[in-house]
């Protein structure tokens, strides 16, 4: 808008649905989830000329939207894991086992999305080969909430039985890769 302004025409902006909800819808993957998610974040994966930005802290009830961060996996893995207090995170780490997502293409027919834990994403990420921009990152347990017949009590459970809560999740394995949109998108 300010570059436009600046050179003498006014924009108009047509709101839309944010990429930050509709790339998780389309992947089935709830921003929240009563039981499971009552809040999400939005934010950066990477600042102002590829500076590092300080992510949020783990929160059991929200999930964390991360744009712009596929590229530099590693290193938002790095801050959200973390053990103790970090000048890269505001608040406490997340554990290995929490649910992620990648989000390729979101709402396009090659859409791509991947998901495992924070321990496992990024050989699950090196499986599938070249990355698909433009994607996203989804962090937390709305992940889990709609897959099969669903997992709707993470918020009433303890994190005690989170191991078995993913391994009935993956079914066994450490990740999953899920290619293109679902059928039901295609008869709308």
């Amino acid at each position: 808008m300010l570059y436009f302004r600046a050179h003498g025409f006014e924009p108009i902006v047509i709101p839309g649905v944010s990429s930050a909800l509709a790339g998780p819808t389309f992947a089935g993957i709830p921003v929240t989830q009563r039981g499971v998610a009552e809040s999400f974040i939005v934010c950066t994966g990477v600042g102002r000329q590829g500076k590092e930005v300080k992510l949020p802290g783990y929160d059991r009830g929200r999930t964390l939207i991360i744009l712009m961060g596929v590229a530099r996996l590693a290193k938002v893995l790095q801050a959200l894991q973390e053990e103790g207090p970090s000048s890269k995170r505001d608040g406490p780490s997340f554990s290995a086992n929490t649910p992620i997502a990648i989000i390729e293409r979101g709402s396009m027919p090659d859409q791509r999305v991947i998901t495992s834990t924070l321990q496992n994403i990024v050989a699950a990420l090196e499986s599938v080969g070249q990355q698909r921009p433009p994607g996203m990152i989804v962090v937390g347990w709305s992940i889990l909430a709609l897959w099969g017949s669903g997992d709707v009590a993470v918020l009433d459970e303890a994190p005690a039985r989170d191991d078995d809560r993913i391994k009935k999740w993956l079914g066994g394995t450490h990740w999953r890769v899920k290619e293109g949109l679902d059928v039901g998108w295609w008869t709308l």
